[in-house]
């Protein structure tokens, strides 16, 4: 297709800010740090606060663990980091095509943002799609999360307009798009 894999703008984290974490599987001993510590992440920019509908989503670490790959970014002993990797046509795919992975759910710990763990598991899942064949990384922000789409766009995530799309009423969803090599 011609598209060029997508790739860090001067946006990113510095390096010096990036320490190492360990990405692996979730494991069942971590989903409940997993569920606060995706609550606490995602509470900022959730459109009704505690009462938000999506905060029961946020909150099943477990449903993630059975129907996608969850994973974790773990430092010092402790999880600091999780994402969900979708394969399309699994339960918790809502966009991806059947040559990208769908990235839901990226929550880091509040208190170690900006150290390079959401940079970390976004790298991760880049070379899970690169390893699979897949084409493409895609994902979704609410319009309201400004930050979260300033994080992926610094990663070379672009826009993909014509794929937005509003789960409920009063919710839209853009979507970004990240190639994983060139074509």
């Amino acid at each position: 297709s011609g598209a060029t894999a997508c790739a860090p703008t001067s946006d990113a984290a510095p390096v010096e800010q990036i320490r190492p974490v360990e990405i692996r599987a979730a494991r069942p001993e971590d989903l409940s740090r997993i569920t606060a510590l995706t609550l606490a992440a995602y509470l900022p920019a959730l459109k009704y606060g505690d009462d938000d509908p999506y905060r029961a989503t946020l909150a099943d670490s477990a449903g993630r663990a059975n129907d996608a790959e969850l994973l974790v970014a773990v430092r010092d002993d402790v999880v600091v980091g999780t994402i969900t990797l979708c394969r399309p046509g699994t339960p918790y795919a809502e966009i991806a095509s059947a040559d990208e992975l769908e990235v839901r759910m990226l929550a880091v710990d509040p208190t170690v943002q900006r150290s390079g763990v959401g940079t970390a598991l976004m790298a991760h899942a880049r070379a899970t799609a690169a390893t699979e064949g897949y084409a493409a990384v895609v994902l979704s922000v609410i319009d309201s999360n400004e930050r979260a789409a300033s994080f992926y766009r610094a990663l070379g995530y672009e826009r993909v307009p014509d794929r937005d799309w509003k789960p409920v009423p009063h919710v839209l969803l853009l979507v970004s798009r990240c190639p994983v090599s060139s074509a």
